[in-house]
């Protein structure tokens, strides 16, 4: 696989290219449309990586959890109640009310939803990964980056390919096809099928089984109607399911406590849950594919479509896009350190399900001049429309909590609650959301080699919200299934369970100008300068959870510097990008501990923070057949104010012992690193490929990424960081000359290094749980072009 970077121009050995302002891509060169119209990756002033769909697919990058491992300062989680994916730092936190910080964008479609990261890649042209905010040319505007993946289009060629993967080290298998022509003159078609899953690689002893367990797919049919230098109408529909059992099986770590660690959360908690973790005898407290936690299960129906409409008008073009975008997903969880009490009959003491509904209409307009003049420019409207309904349902059986309830609500005589009611609450949101946005953009070229760029968006986001709670008898997966009267719902609710009613405020407005300047500059032909000055905005809402918070819109400024060069006849790149992004209002969240020892999303505005650092990426190809690439990022991301955060189980850092303890549970993390922004991270890559005959080629490639210390709750806490690491991936293959079919093998972490994405702490204890990255493995993939 060629690095996601600059680099791929290396190993794409595309011809020199020329920076004029004037100038198309030369033959090629990597494509790519960071600013809606397509440009050489080179000449695009940001800081941006690609990875082609043809080196995704031969590599087994299969899902965006795999790539982010492999760029720079980008870091993603698939658990929790919300998935995250953070840039330089900066994302958006555990809880289904968050916008996202890092927009993912499907054929320029705007899709919402976080838990669309864990879909698998199929039959795509390209992705890339932007840094920074992107408010001028993308739909909805995003606050810390963006994922824009450009799936393949049809033609009036007739291709495909076949490819079969299988896994013996964890029964992974993944099977797909595509194959698209001609269907008249000027319409084409295009389909492509998947079938993917594993069988797992953490060993539950609890449970006797093995996870994560998937069983996944997806489809899509796409046609496109094409006249030359007319009309281009693309429409595409893509449906995706996924049954997946066994998919978040934690690790516990930190049980029995190391030395210091001998109260829980807040320092006036006992960790006597942790001797209840240890009592079965098979918690041994490390990172190695085995647990004994509750089961997890997470099933996902999709389906997304994009209409894409071009008209060229005069030396204009107007373009017409429109989204539509629908999932049903049901998710459940059961902590491994909770034990249900025997009276109440059940499995486990603290699960918790959340079934989500969400449906989204997009329609975008942008008037575009050619290129090439004085002045380029683009004008556009965008309107969303989106709606989102959501629960988190809890059972609290790992104690009598019905009782405590009745003792703390001062009940005499009868109990309001029934003794030995395992009780479980809901907690509902339903909230809609619509976004207005005009945005322009120009270019204005003073001379060959000298050009701003100017860009701004308003926008005005809408949104209306409702929360409702119930409890009552529970089920296995705390669902309610027989809810409480009245007088029963209020003496839960105000004394153990969550509060009820619904939010003060339940609609609200956010609107914001954004403005940004990028100026370019072309020292000769191989060699572009640029600075940008943009901001962002990410609007209010409110937490869909356990608490009635309302959090406001959060803001940034960001500048960025950078050189992109290639020498001695393009056999060397490099990349170099300067940022800082300094933001106001946060939105963060973490999870803690409450009194009661039950997990809780806390959501806050974050006073302040900043993001700063280097990328720097670099391609060297010394001669034909073999490239050498990295991109590396230095990372400074730390909160500059945060009052009233979260206390961490106990800070091990001397500095935090001393800020924090004599304050909690009230600190102020000012100073403290962010969640998933590690100080280093990157990737260092080698290809070699050599004719072995007349009819084979031979391919070897070797893939290095790694990363320093992060923290994965916003605590700064190490108990719940993942420790640096460096992992290896290698590939070696032989096939055709023509590359009509190729046999390879694949290795992913030749080392076994076990490291974790997501940590949280655990009830009433000291103890942590992991949900543990994949293991060892060796795939055997067969693959046919035509």
């Amino acid at each position: 696989m060629a690095s996601p970077s600059a680099a791929l121009a290396q190993e794409a050995g595309q011809a020199d290219q020329a920076h004029q302002a004037d100038a198309g891509p030369s033959e090629g060169d990597i494509i790519v449309t960071a600013q809606r119209r397509e440009q050489s990756l080179q000449d695009v002033p940001i800081s941006i990586a690609v990875a082609t769909g043809d080196t995704l697919r031969e590599s087994q990058i299969s899902d965006l959890g795999d790539l982010g491992n492999r760029v720079s300062g980008v870091k993603i989680n698939s658990a929790g109640a919300s998935d995250s994916l953070n840039i330089r730092g900066i994302g958006s936190g555990f809880n289904m009310g968050f916008e996202q910080a890092v927009g993912i964008f499907i054929d320029g479609v705007y899709v919402a939803r976080s838990q669309v990261i864990r879909g698998g890649f199929l039959d795509l042209e390209r992705i890339e990964v932007l840094k920074g905010p992107q408010s001028t040319y993308f739909g909805s505007n995003t606050i810390a980056g963006a994922l824009s993946i450009v799936t393949k289009k049809p033609s009036q060629n007739f291709d495909g390919y076949v490819s079969a993967l299988y896994s013996p080290s964890d029964d992974e298998y993944d099977v797909q096809a595509a194959v698209g022509g001609p269907l008249a003159e000027g319409l084409s078609m295009r389909g492509a099928f998947r079938l993917f899953g594993m069988g797992g690689y953490i060993k539950n002893t609890r449970l006797d089984n093995k996870g994560p367990n998937n069983s996944d797919m997806q489809a899509r049919l796409a046609l496109r109607y094409e006249t030359p230098g007319d009309v281009d109408v693309n429409l595409r529909v893509d449906y995706a399911k996924y049954d997946d059992k066994h998919t978040e099986l934690q690790e516990i770590t930190n049980c029995p406590p190391a030395p210091g660690y001998g109260t829980g959360p807040n320092f006036d908690q006992p960790a006597g849950t942790c001797a209840g973790i240890l009592v079965p005898g098979d918690q041994d407290g490390k990172l190695n594919y085995v647990t004994a936690s509750g089961d997890a299960f997470f099933q996902l129906e999709s389906v997304n479509g994009a209409f894409d409409v071009s008209v060229p008008i005069g030396g204009n073009t107007l373009t017409s896009t429109t989204g539509y975008y629908y999932h049903d997903l049901f998710r459940t969880t059961v902590s491994g350190a909770s034990f249900a009490l025997p009276a109440f009959n059940l499995p486990a003491g603290l699960p918790l399900s959340q079934p989500e509904k969400f449906r989204s209409f997009s329609q975008e307009l942008r008037f575009e001049s050619d290129k090439g003049g004085f002045l380029e420019y683009m004008l556009g409207l965008y309107y969303d429309n989106s709606n989102m309904k959501g629960a988190i349902n809890t059972g609290f059986y790992f104690s009598n909590f019905g009782a405590l309830a009745n003792t703390r609500a001062g009940a005499t005589g009868a109990a309001v609650i029934p003794a030995n009611t395992p009780v479980a609450q809901e907690v509902y949101g339903d909230q809609d959301q619509s976004n207005r946005s005009v945005f322009a953009a120009a270019t204005v070229n003073l001379s060959e080699a000298f050009r701003v760029n100017l860009g701004a968006r308003y926008s005005s986001i809408r949104k209306s919200a409702h929360r409702t709670t119930r409890a009552g008898r529970g089920d296995a997966i705390g669902q309610v299934i027989t809810e409480f009267t009245p007088e029963q719902f209020n003496t839960w609710s105000t004394t153990v369970g969550r509060v009820g009613g619904d939010y003060r405020n339940t609609k609200r407005t956010d609107e914001k100008f954004m403005p940004s300047v990028n100026v370019q500059y072309d020292v000769n032909r191989d060699v572009m300068l640029y600075a940008s000055f943009a901001t962002g905005f990410k609007a209010g809402g409110w937490s869909i959870g356990q608490n009635l918070d309302e959090f406001g819109p959060e803001n940034v400024k960001s500048y960025e510097a950078g050189l992109k060069a290639s020498w001695f006849d393009r056999r060397l790149t490099t990349n170099i990008t300067f940022f800082n992004s300094d933001y106001d209002d946060l939105q963060e969240s973490t999870t803690i501990i409450d009194a009661n020892g039950i997990n809780q999303s806390v959501i806050a505005n974050v006073g302040k923070a900043r993001s700063r650092g280097i990328d720097l990426e670099v391609g060297v190809r010394p001669f034909d057949g073999f490239n050498l690439s990295a991109n590396i990022g230095y990372l400074d991301a730390k909160y500059l104010d945060y009052k009233n955060g979260p206390c961490p189980i106990l800070p091990t850092d001397p500095a935090l012992i001393a800020q924090i303890a004599p304050v909690c549970p009230v600190p102020n993390l000012g100073g403290t690193r962010k969640a998933y922004a590690p100080k280093w991270s990157g990737s260092v890559n080698a290809n070699y490929s050599a004719d072995l005959s007349s009819d084979l080629k031979l391919k070897l490639g070797s893939w290095m990424y790694f990363s320093s210390r992060f923290f994965q709750q916003a605590n700064g806490d190490y108990l719940t960081s993942q420790s640096g690491y460096a992992k290896l991936d290698l590939r070696a293959s032989i096939g055709a000359i023509d590359d009509q079919w190729e046999l390879a093998i694949i290795a992913k972490n030749v080392t076994d290094k076990a490291t974790g994405n997501y940590r949280g702490v655990m009830t009433g204890s000291n103890a942590v749980a992991v949900r543990t990255d994949r293991s060892r493995s060796i795939a055997f993939q067969i693959s046919t072009r035509f």
